[in-house]
């Protein structure tokens, strides 16, 4: 990478600036002979080729880098006139993948690699203290923040200020001037020198690491997780008093210990997604749902807009209706018809209509009963055509999520005013096990039990009190009328809600982790599930470690996945059983077909762990985790394992039912071609625990 930047930028003044030549062959030949340089600006006249048609025959401007660089393309591909960047390349072969197909990829970027390397030891860049430099600004920067702190020191002092807000002011007024230090780096490096190359192409090294080498270190976490409000204003190359490089010792150290535990915990998160997801492969074209999901013009995250790339690949589950004021996106014209697959060109298509939001079919409502259907599904995320039979989604989705597990864990640069002494403001990994196993979070926000309007918000010693008024629906349930409804939360809790204002049920009136049990109760399965993927897709945005939203989407699938039975019908069902969905519709649907009456259920929202072993199949069940407990279980009840999922073929060395292997595939009639016939006993795709025989 670094090596095609180097080739394909500008630089001013370098030698044979403004020479124009007669054909691209020329300009390379008087490089040879050492007339011009490889990042001049030259003109050139475009030769005959089909890469070139671009240009019109006419005179274009460009370097001898870049006349080089597009060799490497097939004859055909358009002609690249700007410098590669980490972002660009990702776009470029976005782009080869679009128009050559993924088998040729390898061999064109096999290409770009070679010319990479041969061209980097010709930069010759290296690294020196030298190339960076210590912004003249910075001292002003940080004596301005040291006066703010010292006055919110002594408003403190006067009582004016609680410890707390002492506290979280102090390491605001820290984060800002950090900031601000932050944007002069880039402004101070030499230009064209070795680290702004290195800076811009990409390739290596970030702005916060050129910060605390000539800015500030800034604020440091302390053992505890706390942040430690006095910061490091020095930077490296300034060199540490003693008591600010101890104070820096923490952060290296606890750094060092999260790398090395946060690894584990991000494997073992891995190995839990896999686990709940193994056995959610595409088994059908289209399940035939009505319904859709709701992807938003705004991101999770708040920062910049994601429609375009979060709605490519789907297809549409209602008509797209043109709203714009000329000609061509008429009001009330249909653009994009309902099932429409939605590919790059039409997802920046539709985000230019200027729509808040756009339904859109996904896992999350697809009613197939086994795995998930192509059509919710839409585009393998690979190839970015629609997904084919047989593809392991499950499996690709849990590692997706689980592949940047690992660079959640480097939270210790908290956000300003976010640290706290308790630890109740969690993000990165510790908050994405929270939502996925659905735990408890430590002092929750308020959720509304019921619809009403606010009357008071009061400030007791140790908590917050918010008093409300009940709608009609309340008063309706046999509750009197003058009663109020109070909500008690953590005095840290801050209310988004202001006396007189309406709310619903289900909303949050305070700012927090809600608790997913809590919410799902009292809000609705869809708010439910929007709210995850928000917070899950969030936590990744803000570490810069965007995934795709479908990958979430097929997690929270699995978590809304069983059913509690409350009543048995004529089904062979217990009261209590936890079930899945797909399996519950099997059994009635054949209780109804045998004229009696189907059993009722409770739907369940639960942790990834729980799911997981809550399977049908006790040899994924028992293999995964609690194995004595599951085995002795099985045994009792004298289950049957079906073989549905891919785990339980792995685990007896059977033909995993995904990929080459699926239903219909020609590896599968081969295995199956001497299979028992119809009426026959199929022992080998049964599976029974050996104790069990006893109790037949």
């Amino acid at each position: 990478l670094l090596g095609a930047y180097w080739m394909t930028k500008e630089v001013a003044g370098m030698k044979g600036e403004g020479t124009a030549f007669p054909s691209p062959n020329a300009a390379i030949l008087a490089y040879d002979y050492g007339q011009v340089g490889f990042q001049a600006k030259v003109k050139v006249l475009p030769s005959e080729k089909e890469k070139y048609a671009q240009f019109g025959g006419q005179l274009f401007e460009t370097t001898v880098g870049r006349l080089l660089f597009n060799t490497v393309f097939p004859s055909d591909y358009p002609f690249i006139n700007y410098a590669i960047d980490k972002k660009s390349l990702a776009k470029l072969v976005d782009d080869l993948i679009l128009r050559y197909g993924l088998e040729k990829i390898p061999d064109i970027m096999d290409k770009v690699k070679n010319f990479g390397f041969r061209y980097v030891t010709q930069s010759g860049i290296t690294w020196s203290l030298d190339d960076i430099r210590i912004p003249k600004e910075k001292d002003a920067i940080v004596d301005a923040a040291q006066k703010k702190s010292d006055e919110v020191v002594s408003h403190w002092q006067n009582g004016l200020l609680s410890e707390e807000e002492r506290y979280r002011m102090n390491i605001e007024i820290w984060h800002a001037a950090k900031a601000d230090v932050e944007k002069l780096i880039p402004l101070s490096l030499p230009k064209n020198g070795p680290v702004e190359d290195m800076l811009r192409s990409g390739a290596r090294g970030s702005v916060a690491q050129m910060t605390q080498m000539v800015g500030m270190k800034g604020l440091i976490a302390s053992p505890t997780g706390e942040t430690i409000e006095h910061p490091v204003t020095k930077s490296m190359k300034e060199g540490l008093s003693p008591i600010e490089y101890f104070t820096t010792t923490h952060g290296s150290r606890s750094g060092l210990a999260s790398t090395a535990l946060s690894t584990a915990k991000a494997g073992y998160l891995t190995r839990r997604l896999f686990d709940v997801a193994q056995d959610v492969v595409v088994g059908a074209e289209d399940c035939g749902t009505k319904e859709g999901l709701m992807i938003k013009r705004e991101s999770a995250s708040g920062i910049g807009s994601f429609l375009a790339k979060n709605i490519n690949g789907r297809y549409l589950a209602q008509e797209i209706v043109g709203n714009g004021p000329d000609g061509s996106v008429g009001a009330g014209k249909v653009v994009y018809k309902k099932g429409h697959f939605i590919t790059a060109a039409d997802s920046r298509a539709i985000e230019d209509i200027g729509l808040e939001g756009v339904l859109v079919r996904s896992p999350i409502v697809c009613r197939a009963g086994r795995g998930i259907c192509m059509k919710c599904y839409g585009a393998d995320l690979g190839t970015m055509k629609p997904v084919a039979l047989g593809e392991a989604v499950g499996t690709v989705a849990a590692q997706a999520i689980g592949e940047p597990g690992t660079q959640l864990t480097m939270n210790i640069k908290h956000a300003g005013g976010a640290a706290s002494a308790e630890g109740d403001v969690t993000s990165g990994l510790p908050r994405v096990e929270e939502i996925f196993e659905r735990r408890s979070p430590r002092n929750p926000a308020i959720v509304a039990t019921v619809s009403g309007t606010v009357v008071e918000i009061r400030q007791e010693q140790k908590e917050k009190i918010i008093i409300v008024a009940p709608d009609l629906e309340h008063k309706k349930a046999g509750k009197k009328a003058d009663d109020m409804v109070e909500y008690s939360a953590h005095p840290r809790r801050v209310p988004t809600v202001k006396v007189g204002d309406t709310f619903v049920k289900g909303q949050l009136l305070s700012d927090g982790s809600a608790d997913i049990t809590e919410l799902f109760k009292y809000a609705g399965k869809e708010k439910t599930q929007a709210y995850i993927m928000s917070e899950i897709i969030k936590i990744y945005e803000l570490q810069g470690a965007s995934i795709s939203v479908k990958h979430v989407e097929v997690i929270v699938r699995q978590m809304f996945s069983r059913v509690k039975i409350k009543s048995l019908g004529g089904t062979e069902c217990s009261i209590g059983d936890v079930i899945s969905e797909a399996d519950l519709e099997v059994v009635n649907t054949r209780v109804k077909a045998a004229g009696g009456e189907a059993a009722t259920s409770d739907p369940l929202v639960m942790g990834i762990l729980d799911v997981s072993l809550s399977r049908a199949s006790f040899l994924s069940a028992a293999s995964f985790q609690n194995t004595t407990r599951m085995l002795i279980k099985a045994s009792i009840y004298g289950a049957i394992d079906k073989l549905e999922g891919l785990k339980e073929n792995v685990i007896i060395g059977r033909l995993i039912p995904a990929g080459t292997g699926f239903k219909g595939s020609v590896k599968e009639k081969l295995v199956n071609r001497y299979a028992p016939q119809a009426g026959e006993v199929a022992e080998d795709t049964r599976i029974r625990p050996t104790m069990s025989r006893t109790a037949e």
